[in-house]
């Protein structure tokens, strides 16, 4: 079945930490708005081609989807009209199941583990983004067929190990 998974949460939230192997283990294709962006301007962090990135991020999974892969997309998705523009794109290239995964931690969790990375965000950044999902979590009515939590991701795993006939441990 192809797939988009959406990992959402603030800068430090822990997203790609647990997100990377997870798509990994899984044989499944990793999209991170940052990679593309180092890929683009040469530092993840610059944010002046925003939109060369997304238009990237949209590209690359299309394409995947419409190979029939299933596709893992990193990034914040902080606003609710950001993960419903995404989820409707994916289900029009080929997604037959859209999930979010939300890694949802306290603010000050954010805040240390993004002071603690080799690449750090601005606090300012770190907080908006924060606050912008506060304001709208994300819920199924965004377009998902299910949102878990990332406390949820091995719930998350031990479905897609049932649903590829793997074993479930």
């Amino acid at each position: 079945m192809t797939k988009l998974i959406m990992g959402i949460g603030a800068p430090g939230s822990g997203k790609s930490t647990a997100l990377r192997p997870f798509a990994e283990r899984n044989g499944y294709t990793y999209l991170c708005a940052d990679d593309i962006r180092a890929e683009l301007t040469g530092d993840p962090g610059n944010q002046s081609r925003n939109r060369d990135v997304w238009r990237e991020m949209y590209l690359r999974t299309g394409a995947a989807l419409a190979r029939g892969e299933t596709v893992v997309a990193d990034a914040t998705f902080s606003r609710r009209e950001d993960r419903s523009a995404f989820a409707l794109y994916a289900r029009e290239h080929g997604a037959e199941r859209v999930q979010g995964v939300y890694a949802q931690v306290p603010l000050d969790v954010a805040l240390s583990r993004n002071a603690a990375r080799e690449r750090v965000v601005p606090e300012h950044a770190v907080r908006r983004k924060y606050e912008e999902l506060t304001a709208a979590e994300p819920v199924v009515e965004d377009g998902f067929d299910a949102v878990f939590d990332i406390n949820e991701l091995q719930e998350l795993t031990r479905t897609e190990m049932a649903q590829e006939g793997g074993v479930i441990s």
